[in-house]
This record gives structure tokens, sequence and C-alpha cells, in this order.
């Protein structure tokens, strides 16, 4: 299982798309296929204070399309990101109702859906997470995201919780017509709790490590 850290943060970020206000944070990186001779390559990085739990990706992609004009609409196919949470940790086969994503489009649209007794994800849930997102170029792109604790269903302490996550990368070439996923944990099918990774819940990153960064 992958294992990643989300440190604690005292300055959260301003999601201005500045990634500097993210130097403090532990990466993850992963990489889809090429798509219109173009790579595809993403990060991810994680921060948290007792408020949220803060992501932000960077993505480089084929170039930038995106055909939705409204939430809730097939947003999977556009250039985007997901990302899932699995808070209980259940690693189960089915998307319970802790379980929740968000898909967002780099026009900052969103589809969102929380799993359900029956283990099918629901569509018609509606989550309050905060997010942004700056087009940095045709191929590059940014999304900030802020998702409340009280969404999640935890009360955040440093080293003592951790929950199941996945991050997700959708796109497609306005040229070919490629069309390609890829995601941190490698899934065929997204909404499968059981093959996330572990983010933990670190404090402070240590004064050292900020130099080092920095």
């Amino acid at each position: 299982m992958l294992v990643t850290h989300a440190f604690r943060t005292s300055t959260p970020p301003q999601f201005n798309g500045d990634l500097r206000h993210w130097r403090s944070a532990e990466l993850v990186a992963f990489a889809g296929r090429p798509l219109g001779g173009h790579p595809r390559t993403a990060r991810a990085y994680t921060l948290w204070d007792e408020e949220n739990l803060y992501i932000a990706f960077e993505v480089e992609s084929s170039k930038l399309q995106a055909r939705s004009q409204q939430g809730d609409g097939e947003l999977w196919w556009d250039d985007g990101i997901e990302f899932l949470i699995d808070p209980n940790r259940d690693r189960t086969e089915e998307f319970l109702p802790d379980d929740f994503s968000y898909h967002i489009n780099i026009l900052n649209l969103v589809y969102d859906d929380r799993g359900t007794p029956d283990g099918i994800a629901d569509p018609e849930w509606h989550g309050v997470a905060r997010h942004a997102v700056k087009i940095v170029d045709d191929y590059n792109y940014i999304v900030e995201i802020a998702v409340p604790w009280v969404e999640v269903g935890l009360a955040p302490r440093a080293g003592a919780t951790s929950l199941g996550i996945d991050f997700c990368v959708n796109g497609r070439d306005p040229d070919t017509g490629e069309y390609d996923y890829f995601d941190w944990c490698g899934l065929t099918v997204f909404h499968d709790p059981s093959g996330f990774g572990e983010l933990r819940l670190l404090g402070r990153r240590s004064a050292d490590d900020e130099r080092e960064r920095s």
C-alpha cells in the first residue's frame, strides 16, 4: 500500500496558484501515457490544519481542453483532476457512506459524489470543499482545494489520524481525440477504496527541513 504524509501548516495556502505556499508539503508524483505527443505528469501536495485538509495538484498534460459548461456534468472527459477519500479506511470495494470524491476540471467546475449503504456512489451529494484553478499555459495547470474536516468526518490529530486517498488526472487531446486517465494508486476503477493509498497526518515540518526545501 502506498503511503504519504500531510504536514500541519500554520499558514493556509492562499489559493493563487503560487506553489511556494506549498513548499512545506510532502508530494507524490505520478504519470500517465503521453497524448498527442505530449508527456502527462502530476504532482499532488497535501497539508492540514484544524479546519481543513489542503490538497494541490500540479499537472502537465497534452493541450488543455474542457467541453463541460456546468457542474455535475461528465467532467471526467475534460482535463482536470479527481481525488477520492475513504476517511474510515474500510478498504472495501464498495463506495460506502463515509467515502466521497471530487472531480474538478480546468474551468473549476465540479462533479462530486458520496457513497451509500448499497456501496454505490450518489451523484446527488454536494460537498462544500473550496477550490481554485490556475491555468499556467496551454499544457499546465494547478488546482488547489480545501476540504473541511467536518465534511471528512474526522477530528485531525498529528501522529494519530490517517485516511485512505487516491489522486487522479483526466485528459483528452483536442487534436487527436485521444483520452486517458491515470492515478497515484494505479487503479482501473477509481471508486475502489480497497486500492487507495494512506495519508497520515504529521505535525509541523522542522525548520531544518523547511530550509532544505526553500
